[in-house]
């Protein structure tokens, strides 16, 4: 039986003192000792949906729309005197050619192969609007933003499908299932790369294109803030299922292949350590203002064996920037490596909103009125493009 940690005293401690309601703070803190009902689980399996779901982020539309003005840097709103998300030491990027190419493979000087036999060409990455990270406060112009085309960083994922025993007796159903899965992230178009049970990677999605890998989610690096990664990041997804605690979720021949295929993706877009995150980190839920909508690898996603820094230290910029919460049921699906980053997340807000001498419960609304004009305008956008 695979037990779940405990909810951290000081997370609880923290988050009770911030609500002034006392009957909301009583319902918190039952809710924190597991009294009343849990938010819905959204790591869904095959087992219980069946092909061809992948799971609620797979389905989820694209709200960034490639536009059509310029690639250039416009007046961009400011996100306030955010504080800086963890940066690791300066990067340095892997030296990764490529060596051969067919109309099947590719072979690169790290090792990597990867097979382009299932590629599903899907809608062109034009432009993506990114925001602005500055010192204002006020003066928010949320159709503003700096546009960009090339990938900014890398979103981790773990497919949820079916899993069979990893042995030698298994080998014709592990070869099943893997087809099975190629088929539905291709029909998908769910992720740009696919790593297999047996450390297979798959092209899925041109990385000229865009994957529904990533739907509802924010990250930032130490300058701009994305929203909505579909379009600014590449989708990697495991074959494999999500599992608590300390137990992998990949196998070793999973691990050496995101490890060469991470290398050769930073060195080919300068993607920065710090822009290669887990789909746990990332996600959010606009209807309950809730991050950790989807919670694969949410806890052991193994950063320093692909040659990355711990990047579950870094505040998600969804609590500090956008207002988001999270409640006890993120906490138990989450590692104690990712609790360091949550509190930093919430000291950044509570010391941002005492410098503009308001409560925190007032300053989490500025920030979601932020985030709501944003996504009000990508859904904009995307509705303008669909027409066009």
């Amino acid at each position: 039986m695979q037990t779940v940690p405990l909810i951290p005293r000081i997370f609880i401690e923290r988050k009770a003192g911030q609500i002034i309601d006392p009957v909301e703070r009583l319902r918190y803190l039952q809710r924190s000792a597991g009294i009343g009902r849990p938010r819905l689980q959204p790591s869904i399996s095959w087992r219980k949906r069946r092909l061809p779901a992948l799971g609620i982020g797979l389905l989820l539309v694209c709200l960034l729309t490639p536009g059509y003005k310029a690639s250039h840097v416009r007046p961009g709103f400011s996100l306030g005197s955010l504080a800086h998300v963890s940066a690791a030491s300066a990067d340095v990027f892997p030296d990764v050619w490529l060596v051969d190419k067919t109309s099947d493979f590719e072979t690169y000087s790290n090792g990597l192969r990867i097979d382009d036999r299932f590629t599903a060409p899907n809608q062109k990455r034009l432009f993506y609007p990114v925001y602005q990270r500055g010192a204002a406060v006020v003066d928010i112009d949320a159709d503003q933003p700096e546009w960009r085309s090339e990938p900014a960083g890398i979103v981790y994922h773990t497919t949820e499908s079916d899993q069979a025993r990893f042995t030698a007796d298994e080998n014709a159903r592990l070869k099943r299932i893997g087809k099975a899965v190629i088929g539905v992230v291709q029909q998908n178009h769910s992720y740009h790369f696919l790593i297999d049970r047996f450390g297979q990677v798959f092209r899925i999605v041109p990385e000229g294109d865009v994957a529904n890998h990533a739907g509802y989610s924010i990250w930032s690096d130490n300058s701009v803030i994305f929203v909505n990664l579909n379009s600014s990041f590449l989708g990697i997804a495991f074959e494999t299922q999500t599992q608590q605690g300390d137990q992998p979720s990949a196998n070793p021949a999973q691990v050496h292949a995101a490890r060469i295929l991470t290398e050769m993706l930073r060195n080919k877009y300068r993607i920065p350590q710090s822009n290669c995150v887990t789909h746990a980190q990332v996600s959010v839920n606009p209807d309950n203002m809730l991050v950790g909508y989807h919670t694969d690898w949410a806890g052991n996603f193994p950063f320093l064996e692909i040659g990355l820094n711990d990047n579950y230290a870094a505040p998600p910029p969804s609590i500090f920037a956008f207002g988001f919460d999270y409640d006890p049921v993120f906490i138990h699906a989450t590692g104690v490596r990712l609790w360091q980053g949550l509190a930093l997340a919430e000291d950044q807000m509570q010391t941002q909103a005492a410098a503009r001498g308001i409560s925190v419960s007032q300053y989490r609304a500025i920030l979601r009125k932020k985030y709501k004009e944003i996504l009000a305008a990508l859904k904009a956008a995307a509705t303008a493009n669909e027409q066009s």
